[in-house]
Order: structure tokens, then sequence, then C-alpha cells
């Protein structure tokens, strides 16, 4: 079973790498250690009512993330490896589409491929395809799939170039 302190820490590692839990300008608005306002505003609000110096602010990032984007599924995959990596691009690009990267990335490790519906959603399937893998060929895979996610992005909206670097290393970390 995967752990959800592995992940998290891992995630917050490229959201908000010394927990300083501050504003900051993010797409669409501002973000707090990776929670956009535009996103989760109801849950932004929340958050940004508790002072930045006062423990709680940590607390209630860290009780988000648990809440909204770890789930049963996460939980049950064998690798820390593969759900750390999961959960960091569910952050940074959304749930629906770090699974069907995830599900691809299944497809492509497992032996004769074609193993899981790139469907975008979590379940029994993707789960089990996931356990069949190797971690690290798994792994591999879907740094690579993420890699050309990003690549994407920027080929239909060249501006979000300078991202691209960032979001690079993140992938293949």
């Amino acid at each position: 079973m995967a752990d959800f302190q592995i992940a998290y820490e891992w995630m917050m590692n490229f959201e908000d790498r010394a927990r300083e839990y501050a504003v900051v300008p993010d797409p669409g608005g501002s973000a707090i250690s990776g929670i956009n306002s535009a996103a989760w505003p109801e849950q932004y609000q929340i958050i940004t009512n508790i002072p930045q110096s006062n423990p709680d602010r940590g607390t209630l990032v860290e009780a988000f993330y648990r809440q909204y984007i770890w789930n049963e599924w996460l939980a049950a995959l064998d690798s820390d490896e593969v759900a750390k990596r999961v959960f960091d691009a569910s952050v940074n690009m959304g749930s629906g589409t770090a699974v069907r990267l995830l599900q691809g990335a299944v497809n492509e490790t497992f032996p004769g491929g074609g193993l899981i519906a790139e469907d975008g959603e979590f379940g029994t399937a993707t789960v089990a395809g996931v356990n069949a893998c190797g971690s690290d060929a798994l792994v591999y895979d879907f740094q690579q799939a993420r890699v050309a996610h990003y690549q994407a992005i920027v080929a239909a909206n060249p501006a979000d170039a300078k991202y691209l670097p960032a979001w690079t290393a993140r992938a293949q970390a």
C-alpha cells in the first residue's frame, strides 16, 4: 500500500519546498502550496483565513491534499515511487489527465500492451495494471508521458514555453 505522507512530501518539494505556505501568483489567480484560488476557491479561502505564521495553515494544506487529491486508488498502489509521481501529476495537471497518462504508461510498460482503457478514471483495472508492472519501468514510461504532455501544451500554446523547463524537470524527477 502506498503511503500518503511519502507522496505528499514529494509533491510539496515542488510546490512549496520551504513549507512557507505563502500566497504566490499562479495562472488564473494565486496559490498556496499549489492550491489554486481559481480551481479551489472555497478551500483556498479557508487556508488564507489562517495567518501564514500559524502552524495550522500547514496542517490545512496537508488536510486539503489528503481529502481532495489522495484517494483509495493511490493508496492501493504497491509502489510509493509510482504513487508519489501520480499524486504529484494530479496536483500539477489534474487527476483525470494524470490517470490517463498513467494508464498509457501501463499499456506501454506491460508486455503486449493494451492492458487497460485510457479513460482517465482510476479504478480496480488501473490499480491491477499498475501493480502488475515493474515499478522502475512504469516510472520511466510515466515520466516520458508527462514530458510529452507538457511538450504538447507548449506546441498548442507557445506562450507556455517559459514553463517547460520546470515542468520537464519535475516530470523527470
